[in-house]
């Protein structure tokens, strides 16, 4: 059996099968408005770059497995869990947990590029719970520190816009959780960030 999960401008996600064989498969859509050439050579490094970044990480234990690669498809181990975003709000300790997951990106120099709250699945084997990340379609390498601290900017927008009432108490558990070597240095950059970020809204 198939079914559509998600379908996004840059994808669609399917699942195959069912209950423990489920598979999730990855589909870069096919663009109309782009020559069919430029479409194809886009699709497919993008589907390369994206599994490249899953392998790198699958050692670590919080993404999905890589099961299969083709040109435009990535399938991959279907991941039995909830959105994050709709278990931080009754428990923002949760964020702790996302700190960590991107200790290890950043140490490895990979940005994710979209952390969001929905982008993060939510597994629970009796008391221990695991915090996946998914969908790395935006995700690259990068040592710019810079490029860290945007990834934190954007974290912490989606907790103040999706979950303002419990924003500032998960935040602190994300700080508590994120270690990588160049702590300071990101954070120092993340002040910087923030303040163009406020000047835009001014002008």
């Amino acid at each position: 059996m198939r079914k559509v999960l998600s379908s996004g401008a840059e994808a669609t996600i399917y699942i195959d099968g069912a209950n423990k064989s489920q598979t999730v498969d990855k589909e870069r859509s096919k663009k109309n408005y782009r020559h069919n050439s430029i479409d194809e050579t886009l699709r497919k490094a993008r589907t390369r770059k994206e599994s490249k970044i899953l392998h790198s990480l699958e050692k670590y234990g919080f993404v999905p497995k890589i099961l299969k690669q083709d040109e435009y498809n990535i399938i991959m181990e279907y991941v039995d869990g909830v959105q994050l975003k709709k278990a931080i709000d009754k428990d923002p300790k949760l964020a702790l947990l996302v700190g960590k997951n991107l200790t290890i990106m950043h140490d490895n120099n990979i940005i994710h590029g979209d952390l969001t709250t929905s982008n993060m699945l939510l597994t629970k084997k009796g008391k221990i719970q695991k915090l996946y990340f998914i969908d790395f379609g935006l995700s690259y390498t990068s040592t710019r520190v810079e490029d860290m601290a945007v990834d934190i900017h954007l974290f912490k927008q989606a907790l103040e816009s999706k979950h303002y009432k419990i924003a500032s108490k998960a935040y602190i558990q994300f700080i508590k959780g994120y270690n990588p070597k160049n702590k300071k240095e990101i954070l120092e950059r993340l002040e910087i960030v923030e303040q163009r970020g406020r000047y835009k809204e001014k002008t």
